[in-house]
């Protein structure tokens, strides 16, 4: 997605432990030196010198296009002898504009190499796991110029025309494809949580990094979404990560999890009732309703809650919330981008872009472990 700090990239890569490390972890990690020397360090060294002058091109073509329209003023300014406020709101808007129409095939090229590199490292790193992953964003490399810009953008649009809507993140801004329908969803996880009041309202959506596999006998997927109002003050209302994992078996009832003083909704969610947590310091972070107290207080343990809570404090997220029902688990955890794979104004060949990944993976996989591995959900469940 596109609003992501620079800063939180560099810290994600900075916190992440070496492959020599990392690789007596877990068995999944058991071959990531090799992994990377074998692999994603050649092919990443190859690219290098082509992200480089990518940037410097795109670059270039913005300064040379904000430039264009000062150069015209300043030599009317010269010739009629008129002055001409510099600083002036059309002139900046101008400026903006020129740059952005001269620069935009070229920073198209910086947005496909970005996505590119994340496809190649994130499907690295899902590989141990048996996971699959997709950016989830359309294919744009072949545009080369503003006509093949103009033309990509029609063929999208017919493309996606009355199925989703098809929003493309780029330096430019975010491109709205189609109808404001919002694109289908895919997971389960979107539908289920806005069922349960667990998502505000809002009128546009978006998807991206989809991760999709299997875990302790059971299917996953996780992916990103960014929720907005839309319109001329529109605002980002929700933007982070849902989870949905499929249980071998049906819950006896409903339970819905929330961290304290955000969701309020329970008490007025038909016969959901709520529940007395084990933990004193659990029961004051956490609001926790159920149409079956026992099934909730087994489900919830300490042990369970304090996985949600690492998940929560790996991703500096907040407000997460989750519905157990039938036969799933749905998280919702607010954070900014993740799964980025590092910056692409970094160099790309630093090993700690597969090591962050690696270690994201894990966590989740940590959740899911949790959550299923348990004797309680054989004997109960």
């Amino acid at each position: 997605m596109s609003d992501i700090s620079p800063n939180r990239l560099n810290d994600a890569l900075t916190r992440a432990p070496s492959l020599a490390a990392l690789s007596g972890r877990r068995t999944e990690f058991a071959k990531a030196e090799r992994v990377w020397s074998d692999v994603l360090e050649p092919e990443l060294s190859r690219r290098e010198e082509s992200r480089k002058a990518t940037i410097r091109a795109a670059i270039t073509r913005s300064i040379i296009g904000a430039g264009i329209p000062i150069f015209i003023i300043i030599l009317l300014m010269i010739s009629t002898l008129v002055s001409v406020d510099i600083i002036s709101p059309g002139l900046i808007f101008l400026v903006l504009v020129s740059g952005a129409i001269v620069s935009a095939t070229a920073w198209v090229k910086v947005f496909t190499m970005k996505s590119q590199t994340k496809q190649l490292i994130l499907s690295a790193a899902c590989e141990p796991f048996g996971f699959t992953y997709d950016t989830l964003h359309p294919d744009l490399s072949g545009i080369v110029d503003l006509k093949t810009l103009a033309s990509r953008a029609k063929e999208l649009n017919a493309a996606y025309s009355g199925k989703m809507n098809s929003t493309v993140n780029t330096p430019l801004g975010a491109i709205n494809m189609s109808s404001t329908n919002g694109p289908d969803a895919p997971t389960p996880a979107f539908e289920i949580l806005k069922t349960v009041k667990l998502l505000p309202g809002h009128s546009r959506l978006k998807f991206e990094d989809l991760i999709s596999g299997e875990r302790a006998g059971t299917r996953f997927a996780l992916v990103e979404a960014k929720l907005e109002t839309g319109g001329k003050n529109s605002k980002t209302v929700f933007q982070g990560i849902l989870v949905h994992v499929e249980y071998p078996e049906r819950f006896l009832g409903r339970t819905v999890i929330a961290r304290s003083g955000w969701w309020k909704r329970g008490r007025y969610s038909g016969d959901l009732k709520k529940v007395d947590l084990i933990s004193r310091e659990l029961e004051e972070a956490f609001t926790v309703y159920s149409t079956d107290q026992v099934e909730a207080r087994a489900l919830l343990s300490p042990d369970s809650m304090e996985r949600l809570i690492a998940l929560e404090r790996h991703f500096s997220g907040g407000k997460l919330r989750g519905v157990f029902e039938d036969g799933h688990m749905t998280l919702a955890l607010e954070a900014e981008d993740q799964f980025e794979a590092g910056s692409i104004f970094k160099t790309l060949v630093d090993p700690r872009r597969y090591a962050s990944a690696l270690v994201e993976l894990g966590l989740v996989c940590d959740l899911i472990d949790g959550f299923l591995t348990r004797d309680w959900v054989q004997g109960r469940l």
